[in-house]
């Protein structure tokens, strides 16, 4: 994550031929505008402007593991999910986006992808997770600080026109013009129709890194009720909150970074409520809090973000949340491997659903969780 990222630096950049850097547009919103009360189209915002200089378009519900595509993986319809490699890979190719893998030239390195949204936007750090999660060097993954109207009032460039009616050809990889509608990629044109061809991006992962399933995280649940079995009865301390593991980790913490829906549709046992607000600064949630600030934050949790041995789980409403989670732990400094940062990605929305019989605290229930 870069603090405020230079114009002149960023922008100079993008005629070199590798690597150059690429402006993400990763607005997305999950309620309606407060002020209006609609919810806001973030790509036809992105076709009429203004948008960072030669910008793309992605949107994290078509850049995924839909039922429409692939409904054998995703029969419960969950949104947003992680989406398969060959797919992520197309993508990219149809961005334009390399990484040191195209070329198979190791003097050759990634294209800076630098990902920004719109004031209101505030979930930019998944957008940035599912590029680290798929393979992309995660040193070449910027977030910028701020939204694109913080930019404008700074005195950045912008792309004024609209892209309506237009194809906008520099921003698309050769041989993908069919798969661009004005200006924003149609996700099922393009998988379809380039379903036999092998991506040139290669994402280095056969899976996204770092996501676990309901089963990883029943297991941790299912151990920490067992344990609160055995115990004297005590909770509503550490012990309740974390577990025994016996994956190789001292113990297991499951986090919940969910805001005011916490409490009220319910959470896992043993889960440690943790809002994502807290991360981002209270005058522009699409700046991150400075590290001493969320180093405090994971010192009120009592939680030790520095032992590697300590494995977290990260859960929210419906994977989304979770990546400001991981991102802060990032920024201070913890030694992330695959298997000790674990991004839940069918969260609440598949835990919560009824129909699956899965440990729940619901409202009305004792609580046994770390409330706010």
């Amino acid at each position: 994550m870069e603090a405020e990222l230079q114009q002149r630096q960023l922008l100079t950049q993008d005629d070199r031929p590798s690597p150059k850097v690429v402006f993400i547009d990763g607005s997305w919103y999950h309620k309606p505008d407060p002020v209006t009360n609609i919810h806001r189209n973030p790509s036809r915002e992105f076709q009429v402007g203004p948008r960072l200089p030669n910008s793309r378009y992605l949107d994290i519900d078509a850049i995924a593991t839909t039922y429409e595509l692939f409904p054998d993986d995703n029969p419960k319809r969950l949104p947003h999910m992680m989406p398969p490699a060959k797919l992520f890979g197309l993508a990219m190719d149809a961005y334009g986006i390399g990484n040191n893998e195209t070329n198979n030239d190791d003097n050759i390195e990634s294209d800076h992808v630098v990902i920004y949204a719109r004031r209101g936007a505030v979930f930019t750090p998944r957008t940035w997770f599912l590029f680290v999660s798929m393979g992309h060097d995660p040193n070449k993954v910027h977030l910028m600080q701020g939204s694109i109207e913080d930019w404008i009032e700074k005195g950045g460039s912008v792309d004024d026109g609209s892209l309506l009616g237009e194809q906008s050809s520099n921003t698309i990889g050769d041989g993908f013009d069919d798969c661009f509608n004005e200006g924003i990629l149609d996700v099922k044109r393009l998988y379809t129709s380039r379903y036999d061809n092998e991506p040139i991006y290669r994402t280095n992962v056969a899976t996204a890194k770092h996501i676990c399933d309901k089963d990883e995280v029943l297991d941790a649940v299912n151990r920490h009720l067992e344990k609160e079995n055995n115990s004297d009865g005590t909770s509503n301390n550490e012990s309740t909150n974390t577990n025994s593991s016996d994956d190789g980790f001292t113990k297991t913490v499951i986090i919940d970074t969910r805001g005011s829906g916490y409490s009220k549709k319910g959470y896992m046992p043993s889960a440690i409520h943790f809002p994502y607000q807290k991360l981002v600064t209270p005058s522009n949630k699409l700046v991150f809090q400075p590290k001493e600030v969320l180093h405090k934050l994971w010192e009120e949790k009592g939680i030790d973000y520095l032992d590697s041995k300590l494995k977290i789980i990260f859960s929210c409403g419906s994977g989304v949340s979770v990546c400001h989670g991981y991102l802060s732990l990032k920024e201070l400094g913890r030694e992330i491997t695959e298997e000790n940062t674990r991004v839940y990605d069918g969260s609440w929305k598949e835990w919560g659903r009824m129909e699956e019989d899965l440990p729940r605290i619901l409202p009305g229930d004792v609580v046994d969780a770390i409330e706010e």
